[in-house]
Parts: structure tokens; sequence; C-alpha cells
């Protein structure tokens, strides 16, 4: 079960990148006795720039927010291990 799902994630991820990626050139040449022609196909991308710039503010928003849900869990509660227990002790003054 965990590999179909492994599958249908990069499926998506997959899919994901192909709308996201650059415009893409294709060139052709076509030999027609002595002269080369080259012609140029442009495909734009399938959805507009606004919507790109929009969707990935929102991805890196939940991808921030996930990431501080996971460091504050296991990071700075793991480091609250006894409680009414300083680790921190002044310096000694010494007085001449």
């Amino acid at each position: 079960m965990c590999s179909r799902k492994f599958v249908c994630y990069l499926t998506i991820a997959l899919l994901l990148m192909g709308i996201f990626l650059e415009e893409v050139e294709a060139r052709r040449k076509i030999l027609r006795g002595r002269k080369t022609i080259t012609r140029r196909y442009y495909r734009g991308t399938a959805i507009p720039a606004w919507a790109i710039v929009l969707l990935t503010g929102i991805g890196m928003l939940l991808l921030g927010g996930g990431l501080y849900a996971l460091l504050q869990k296991f990071v700075v509660d793991a480091a609250d291990t006894g409680e009414g227990i300083n680790s921190y002790t002044p310096a000694l003054q010494l007085t001449s």
C-alpha cells in the first residue's frame, strides 16, 4: 500500500513540475536541397504566471508552517526535560 501511495504522490509531483516548467522551445531543421530551414515552435505554460506565483507562495507558507510545527514538537518541546530544574547557574562572584 505504501508503494502505491508513493507512486501516486510521485505522479502528482511530476505533473505539477511539468505544468510549472518554463516555456519550451523546440527547433527543427528541414533540409530542402542546399537550403536549411529552421522552424521554431513555442509553447506557453499551461497556467498563467500570476497563478504560479500565487501557488508557490501558498506552498511556501504551508511548508514553513509545517516545518515550524514539527520543530516545535520535536525540538523545542523535547528540550523541556525537567520542570523546575534550571540548567543555568550564575557564576560565583569573588570579592577581593
